[in-house]
This record gives C-alpha cells, structure tokens and sequence, in this order.
C-alpha cells in the first residue's frame, strides 16, 4: 500500500490554527504609534496637544519615580 493511497484519519489531531502576525514591540504601549506623522506635530493640532499632555505626563511620572528612589536611597 503506497503512503498516497492510505485515507485520512478522522481521530487524528486537527492541525493547529496559524499563528497571528506578531505586533511590534511597541504596540502594547503605543498602539498609534505607527499613525504618528509630520502634520501630527503642527502647532494648533489636536494631536499636537495631546502629544504634548502625554509628553508631560511622562516627565511628570518619571520624576515622581526618580523623587521616590533618592527618598529612598537618602532616608
């Protein structure tokens, strides 16, 4: 009996799902990230204040953190 002729098992295993693409690293944290464009950055945008208020927020974030860990360090 040639391996061609054989019938297919109906109790084998079903083979499994392809995998999704993978997102880049950077998705998880900024998920527009790739959507960011020079007019994005224009004085006046919508965009441009809120690229600015995340901005912020990130600086004030890692101060606060920086300020915690020399608290620590000194105290």
């Amino acid at each position: 009996m040639d391996e061609d002729d054989r019938k297919p098992n109906p109790n084998a295993p079903a083979a499994p799902p392809a995998a999704a693409p993978k997102d880049p690293p950077y998705q998880a944290v900024a998920p527009n990230l790739d959507r960011l464009s020079r007019d994005s950055l224009k004085p006046g945008t919508v965009s441009r204040r809120r690229i600015g208020r995340a901005a912020i927020g990130l600086v004030v974030v890692l101060a606060a953190v920086a300020a915690i860990i020399v608290w620590t360090l000194v105290a």
